[in-house]
């Protein structure tokens, strides 16, 4: 059995946290890996052993990460997020989800840009292995960082169980039918760029519909806000885990705008549910929606009001369009992710008793 110490950033809502979270209890599953958790968030692994952790801050990852290590000597280190320690006294993996930093600086701010990088530099040349979420992330760290392709491996991310229902309870107080898009609100996501097209389909049209978003509010917002000044938007905020099922089955359309994802994972949730998906064509969203969802270019509102339009006009080609993605998606597991990773797990473990022996 390999021993892996996990290190689960559980506390924003996002792509990263469901990734941590959901790898680790499916780790959990297993009878070849046995997971310790490294977290800011205990209570997000009940039944597991898991080992609390100040918020990420530079000491904690340099210093306080490698005293814990050093007492629980396991196998290996699994950084779920980007970041890596300066050392480390077992060999370490990390997950490299996207170089938004690079291709988006202005979408962080300037410390978060900083820390991201160096963290992102260190582990890119420091990990045993570079485990990234998509085959489009994998170019994009081997031909931005330099890294050699031999040490980078794709582990898709996978969909939970609940969003796989028959049947989900309709959200309160939304109006259908409502189009959804779901995630942090920041420039790359391009929301500005939905609501600019919510409002040329309301001029071109008579459909009556709501325009729904979820997610927590970023950085350098203005461009939305300003769009929202002229269009009315229903701005649900972060939605508890438990409510987003629903809010994606009874969606007329899902819409997933932005330009650049690493993997894509609210797309294959809503895809998973049901719902027709509209997505930019761009980054990691062709590879996770493939053809079973209209995909547009980015930044381009009149197409996106097309592709909004469609769908709500058609309602047939809608329902069979989310037939289609919800079938796709049955190819998104945790538990396939998990196999990736413990192949990833057994390789490092592998390697290092060969180093050991020698």
């Amino acid at each position: 059995m390999i021993r892996v110490a996990l290190h689960v950033i559980a506390g924003p809502q996002g792509g990263p946290r469901t990734y941590g979270v959901a790898l680790a209890r499916a780790l959990a599953r297993r009878t070849d890996i046995e997971t310790i958790v490294l977290t800011d968030q205990p209570d997000a692994f009940p039944g597991m052993q898991a080992i609390p952790l100040p918020r990420p801050k530079p000491w904690s990852d340099h210093v306080t990460v490698p005293r814990i290590l050093s007492k629980l000597k396991p196998d290996l280190y699994h950084n779920t997020k980007n970041a890596f320690p300066i050392y480390l006294p077992c060999p370490g993996v990390v997950t490299i989800h996207d170089l938004a930093y690079v291709h988006f600086p202005e979408t962080f701010t300037p410390a978060a840009r900083s820390y991201i990088k160096v963290h992102t530099l260190l582990g890119a040349k420091r990990a045993e292995k570079i485990i990234c979420v998509s085959e489009h992330a994998r170019r994009d760290v081997a031909d931005t960082l330099g890294v050699d392709d031999q040490r980078i491996v794709v582990a898709h991310h996978g969909v939970a169980q609940e969003y796989r229902r028959e049947s989900f309870d309709a959200p309160e107080r939304l109006p259908k039918p409502y189009i959804l898009s779901v995630g942090t609100i920041q420039a790359r996501k391009n929301l500005d760029v939905l609501v600019r097209a919510v409002a040329r389909l309301r001029k071109e049209t008579d459909l009556e519909f709501t325009i729904a978003i979820a997610g927590r509010r970023g950085w350098k917002v203005k461009g939305f806000d300003e769009a929202c000044k002229e269009t009315p938007v229903v701005v649900l905020g972060e939605v508890p885990d438990s409510d987003l099922p629903g809010l994606y089955a009874h969606a007329a359309a899902f819409v997933q705008p932005s330009s650049y994802e690493g993997f894509g994972l609210t797309a294959a949730e809503a895809m998973a549910c049901g719902a027709p998906v509209i997505a930019a064509d761009a980054g990691s969203l062709p590879e996770v929606v493939g053809d079973t969802g209209l995909l547009v270019p980015p930044r381009d509102e009149a197409a996106l009001a097309a592709a909004m339009r469609t769908l709500l006009e058609d309602r047939e080609a809608a329902k069979t369009m989310g037939l289609e993605g919800r079938a796709r998606a049955q190819r998104f597991t945790w538990d396939k992710s998990a196999e990736v990773h413990a192949r990833v797990y057994a390789e490092v473990a592998r390697k290092t008793q060969r180093v050991a022996t020698t």
